[in-house]
Order: structure tokens, then C-alpha cells, then sequence
């Protein structure tokens, strides 16, 4: 069993410090079921990197932790080679799709089919501060090893493709999802808000992680679209709520997606 340290946690004397640092919000983030607790509890997880750093913030968007950004200097105090973590992990644009209303239209309510509820300047711009927030933070990490020999692999989590159902993590208040639906008029039809946030995944996934895919530079892009069930028969059985998979979908999107990038840096067997 491994550990991941939040914010304020300190290792005990007796155990290895975390050799992965983590940054991002939603499926690294909320309650104790992560992503990340997911990697560190699995079996095949090396000890060696069972000890994650966790750095993130409630709502923070990617580009608030590079630069001038409100959390740049937290994140900037971890990138000094006395930490050597050997991986990083960023797992970012959730809280960036919220704030940009997921890239619709004010108004959708006459939409016909769910490509033309997004506005493209909306969409553009949402895109835009995505991959200006995972650049910037791709730069960061390099130039606080820029006099090292260190080149650490940085994996960027791509998500999946959610069901906006209206579960929510507190079950008394709406998902986010749902609720900026239906602030944007979306035709209340599962099926139909489905696809749009197939496109909304899609387009991040293909216009900015893509590109930031290099592996010759050690930067991956965890690409797991499609490995959770979206049917109506199973996929509660893959999502706890409409933003975040349960215990069974993590350790999917951990052995079919995630595992075959880990593998070769010796973090998983």
C-alpha cells in the first residue's frame, strides 16, 4: 500500500519520501477514491514509486500555477532538485471547462444536434488556456532541472468520456455538469448531452494534449477516451457521479490506459 501526501502532509521519518509529484484537480483530487490512490495501492505499482506528492487547489485553473498565477509559488518551491521526483503527473482542464462554461452557446436551446451547442470562440478560448497552463507547466518543470542531467517522464491525464447525469459528489446539490447544461438550455436527453461532452473531450484531447505529446522529450499524453462503459446498461457501473469514476473505473482506466505508459520507467511491472 502506498501513500499520497496532500497538501500539509509530512512523511514519516520511516518512510521513503514520494518520488512522483502530482498536480491537478477532479479525478487527482476529490475524497480518498483517486486516480492516484488507485496507482499506488495497485499491486503491480513498483514500491519504489508508491509515494506521490499531491499539489492542487479547489477550482484552480492550469494557468494559475505557472507564472505571475495565485499558486505559481507553491508549485515552484517543489521543483528544486533537492525533492528529485523522478515522474509528474498533471491531470488539469476540468476546472478550465467549468469556468469556460464547457465552450457552449449562452443559449443552445435550438440545437439540433450537439456540435452546434458549442460556441467556437468560447471553445477556442477554452482550448487556448489549456494549453497555455499545461506548456507553461511542461516549461516550469524543465527549468527548474535545467542544470541537471534529469529529463523525468511527465504523463498528462486525458480523461474519459463522462455521463452528465446530475450526480454529483454531494448528492443534495446538482453535478456542474447538469447544471451549466441546463443554465445553456441543452436538450435534456442523455444520449444527446453524452455526445456533447464526447466532442468537449475530443477536442482537448485532440488539439492540445496531441501536440503536447512528445516522447522524445519524456512528455506522455494518457489518451483513455472510450475505456469506461457510457452505455445506460453499465456505466454506473464505471462512474460513481458524472465528473468522477468509481474504484472499478480508475483501476481500468489505470491498467488499459495509464499502465502501458508507466511500464517502461519501471513505476509499474
Amino acid at each position: 500500500m502506498g501513500t499520497v501526501y496532500r497538501p500539509g502532509d509530512v512523511p514519516d521519518a520511516r518512510d521513503a519520501p514520494p518520488t512522483g509529484l502530482a498536480l491537478g484537480d477532479s479525478w487527482f483530487w476529490h475524497g480518498s477514491q483517486t486516480l492516484l490512490h488507485a496507482l499506488v495501492d495497485h499491486p503491480r505499482t513498483a514500491p519504489a514509486h508508491a509515494g506521490i506528492r499531491l499539489l492542487g487547489f479547489n477550482g484552480a485553473r492550469l494557468n494559475e500555477y505557472i507564472g505571475d498565477g495565485h499558486y505559481a509559488g507553491v508549485i515552484r518551491t517543489h521543483l528544486t532538485p533537492g525533492f528529485h521526483f523522478s515522474e509528474f503527473y498533471v491531470s488539469g482542464f476540468a476546472n478550465d471547462a467549468l469556468e469556460h462554461a464547457l465552450g457552449l452557446r449562452d443559449n443552445c436551446a435550438r440545437a439540433s444536434e450537439p456540435a452546434a451547442c458549442f460556441s467556437p470562440e468560447r471553445l477556442d478560448l477554452l482550448l487556448h488556456h489549456v494549453d497555455e497552463g499545461l506548456n507553461g507547466i511542461i516549461r516550469t518543470i524543465r527549468w527548474a532541472y535545467r542544470k541537471t542531467t534529469w529529463q523525468q517522464p511527465i504523463f498528462l491525464n486525458g480523461y474519459d468520456y463522462p455521463v452528465p447525469d446530475g450526480r454529483s459528489f454531494v448528492s443534495a446539490h446538482g453535478g456542474w455538469v447538469t447544471a451549466t447544461m441546463d443554465r445553456a438550455g441543452v436538450r435534456a436527453d442523455l444520449a444527446f448531452r453524452t455526445e456533447v461532452m464526447k466532442r468537449l473531450i475530443d477536442a482537448v484531447n485532440d488539439e492540445v494534449l496531441a501536440a503536447c505529446h512528445a516522447p522524445r522529450e519524456r512528455v506522455f499524453h494518457v489518451d483513455s477516451r472510450g475505456v469506461l462503459a457510457t452505455d445506460a446498461a453499465h456505466y454506473r457501473d464505471d462512474w460513481d457521479n458524472e465528473l468522477y469514476p468509481s474504484a472499478q473505473g480508475f483501476r481500468k482506466l489505470l491498467e488499459r490506459a495509464w499502465f502501458p505508459r508507466l511500464r517502461q520507467f519501471g513505476i509499474v511491472a
